[in-house]
């Protein structure tokens, strides 16, 4: 019988993946549309791709305020084509619950894979890594947490993974540079630092295994492969540095603890119980409300089968551990760094929430078990193996009791589930041996999966959720908006109703509709200036205070209200926030356009005086004209000179030229872009491009060229290398031949 092609079984494990990744979506149809997923990155998303498929590519758009610095968020991985593709995908999607799914889908399959292929390559037989690959995708964090609410995340783990089985194979001479610089590149510019990081962490890992070999022309390739690829973190997270002064995570420096997010050691023994609510400080208190900390439901009721006699009688035996073992070097520093960090501080710099590094130290832990289930299991003492996994099946259960004791009739089902599947996985292990026990384990995957979405998700009522995901809806709900929308709303006082049905909107919610531009908006970064001003968070909720200060002036030298000083054509007023407005007349120049339940809609009975972007000009400056786009803008100035404002963050990027000569672009009041014009008639031109764009662009440029290099050098001296190996060989039997027949004489004549 013909042996499966390894490039068959690949795709297998992905659609697989796939298959298995719909399950949740049946059970509950939001499951992959929650948290940030539907706040922040979805609606950007489709916000980036009509935006590309429009033919522009947008570093910054001032449109989206705080939340539209895409090249300083460095989350969107502009310089990324696949993120760029996925963009334009979700753009044509009507139903953004669907097209999260669709992109989650696709990530959780990539992570199968690569998984699946790492396992081979460090020497797992093929079923094992089938079992890997089709478990660590649907852990708890990586699948309620990333997948479900955090897609970042849950990129950056497929990608470092296959990062790391390119890198891998490179250092063992079996890929090209070039593979690997492309993987190492689009890994490291997806946009989640932890990307990068873990990026860094396999090159350390990897390298120090090389050391160990003494390989060290290896070294050198892998090195130079990972600077190259390296270089694409300059494009990707420069304008972030560059821009952190201004942004609300300037203080994030140091290395300290406030337990946020900060897994305790401990909790790893519920690894394999998948109702266990590990006692960890999250966004709803001091206990989790998801398996954040599960990995399989088998994995530690399995260590009693496996063959640990012949694991320590290979790992005794010094020819096995120099053919094996030091391969294997990589795998344990890089096991070990990550546990430093999945169970160290809570912030180190800018990473914060060690916890999101659980799925990379779950990752090695796979790995290690496919690599020790190639070995078979064990035969002998089947009760007492029994025993123990029926022992470590009720710790499970104990420490899921101990941790939510008002869920301990969820927690009997389950542990009673467990032992159930270890019974059938056993019948099939003595039916098929390893084929056999890897199918029943994966089939209870997918029934474990279900029974856990379903456990967490069959209370909620449906449509109770508040996550507007109809591009349809949000825009029917705004198509009567005009210009710049500002919505005075508090996330507390919200129904999930109005949230559902596009109402009152969150985050970036609303740059999935038809509205041009919203003040509100989710960021990551934050402009601190600007939010502290309009008293708004991250997700764009504010202050009832911040209703009576739009018709006040800016302040003693900018005279105008500030609902004119931002350009706001549009206000969307909560009446639990602002109650006064229920019933209020509107305010002088602005017209009630809706009025429900729980808000009023206010616009503008007349257009604003200026152009463009512009919002302001002191006394002696006429504006002409103005053409406005999203990264330019070009304004007709004249008069006796001045400065213009304009409705636009002024994020370090910006620069000016006054009739070509540069002028300074400053942040003036509450952040925005200021520039300052000399008496006569002028051209103002105001210009963005993330800051040390072109250096970052040269340098990844250099990169790609060196790598390419490289791709054709490295080969050569593979080749090379095994003939004079080849060669040397020869004459070491050429040797041995003349050293015979110098010794035995008759040999020669005979």
């Amino acid at each position: 019988m013909r042996r499966v092609p390894e490039w068959l079984v690949v795709a297998g494990v992905a659609v697989s993946a796939t298959l298995i990744a719909i399950v949740p979506r049946l059970v509950y149809n939001r499951f992959y549309y929650g948290g940030d997923m539907l706040e922040s990155f979805v609606p950007s998303w489709h916000r980036i791709g009509t935006e590309l498929l429009a033919g522009r590519w947008l570093t910054v758009n001032p449109d989206a305020w705080i939340g539209g610095n895409y090249a300083g968020e460095a989350a969107y991985g502009l310089y990324n084509p696949v993120n760029l593709a996925n963009y334009m995908l979700t753009a044509k999607f009507e139903d953004l619950s669907v097209a999260a799914f669709v992109i989650m889908a696709e990530f959780l399959a990539l992570f199968a894979a690569a998984t699946y292929l790492l396992c081979r390559e460090y020497g797992a037989r093929r079923a094992p890594a089938i079992l890997a690959g089709l478990t660590i995708p649907f852990s708890g964090f990586t699948l309620f947490y990333e997948a479900g609410g955090w897609p970042s995340g849950m990129m950056a783990v497929a990608w470092v993974t296959l990062f790391w089985w390119s890198a891998l194979r490179l250092s063992r001479g079996r890929t090209n540079p070039l593979v690997t610089f492309v993987i190492g590149a689009l890994t490291i510019s997806m946009g989640n630092p932890y990307a990068a990081l873990g990026a860094v962490i396999v090159l350390f890992g990897i390298g120090i295994g090389l050391l160990v070999e003494r390989k060290f022309y290896r070294i050198l390739v892998l090195v130079i492969t990972g600077a190259c690829a390296g270089t694409a973190a300059l494009v990707t997270y420069l304008p972030l540095f560059l821009s952190v002064e201004v942004t609300t995570r300037a203080d994030s420096t140091g290395i300290f603890n406030d337990t946020f997010m900060q897994p305790q050691i401990g909790g790893a023994a519920g690894m394999s119980s998948p109702s266990y609510l590990p006692v960890i400080t999250t966004f709803d208190g001091p206990v989790e409300v998801i398996p954040s900390l599960y990995l399989a439901w088998f994995v530690l009721p399995l260590l009693p089968w496996l063959e640990w006699g012949r694991i320590r009688a290979l790992f005794s035996s010094t020819e096995f551990r120099r053919s094996h073992g030091r391969p294997l070097v990589s795998l344990a520093i890089i096991a070990f760094i990550y546990f430093l960090f999945t169970f160290g501080p809570s912030n180190v710099g800018m990473f914060r929430w060690p916890i999101r590094l659980v799925e990379y130290l779950y990752l090695c832990v796979v790995i290690g078990l496919s690599l020790a289930l190639s070995l078979g299991l064990a035969r002998t003492a089947i009760r007492k193996r029994a025993a123990t996994s029926l022992a470590l099946i009720a710790l499970g259960f104990y420490l899921a009791f101990s941790s939510s004791p008002a869920l301990t009739g969820w927690h009997a089902l389950f542990a009673l589930l467990i032992v159930a599947l270890c019974a059938a996985a056993y019948a099939a292990w003595r039916a098929w041996r390893t084929t056999g026990l890897v199918a029943a384990l994966v089939l209870g995957t997918v029934l474990v999966t279900s029974a856990q979405v379903y456990s967490l998700t069959s209370q909620i009522v449906p449509d109770s959720s508040g996550a507007p995901s109809s591009t349809a809806a949000l825009s029917e709900q705004t198509d009567r908006y005009q210009g710049t929308v500002l919505q005075i709303a508090e996330l507390d006082g919200t129904s999930s109703q109005d949230i559902t049905e596009g109402r009152i909107l969150f985050g970036n919610e609303i740059m999935a509709s038809s509205v041009q531009a919203s003040i509100n908006a989710y960021t990551g970064i934050g402009f601190t200036e600007f939010q502290n001003a309009l008293c708004m968070d991250y997700r764009g909720a504010v202050c009832q205070e911040l209703y009576a200060a739009l018709w006040q002036p800016v302040n003693a030298e900018i005279l105008i209200p500030l609902v004119d000083y931002l350009r706001v054509s549009t206000l969307v007023v909560q009446h639990s926030l602002v109650p006064e407005v229920e019933t209020a007349p509107p305010p002088p120049g602005w017209r009630v356009t809706d009025r429900s339940d729980s808000r009023t809609v206010l616009q503008r009975d007349t257009p604003l005086p200026l152009p463009g972007t512009v919002s302001y000009v002191s006394d002696g400056v006429d504006v002409a004209a103005s053409d406005a786009e999203a990264t330019s803008e070009t304004v007709q100035v004249g008069g006796s000179g001045g400065t213009v404002s304009f409705a636009r963050l002024a994020w370090p990027g910006y620069s000016a030229t006054v009739d070509g000569e540069h002028v300074d672009a400053v942040a003036g009041w509450h952040g925005l872009l200021e520039v300052s014009v000399p008496p006569g008639d002028h051209e103002l031109v105001v210009t963005f491009h993330p800051p040390a764009q072109r250096l970052s662009i040269a340098a990844l440029g250099a990169g790609t060229l060196l790598a390419l290099i490289l791709a054709v050098v490295d080969p050569v001296v593979r080749r090379r290398k095994r003939r004079a190996a080849k060669a040397l060989t020869v004459e070491d039997r050429s040797q041995v031949e003349r050293e015979r027949a110098r010794v035995h004489p008759a040999a020669q004549r005979g």
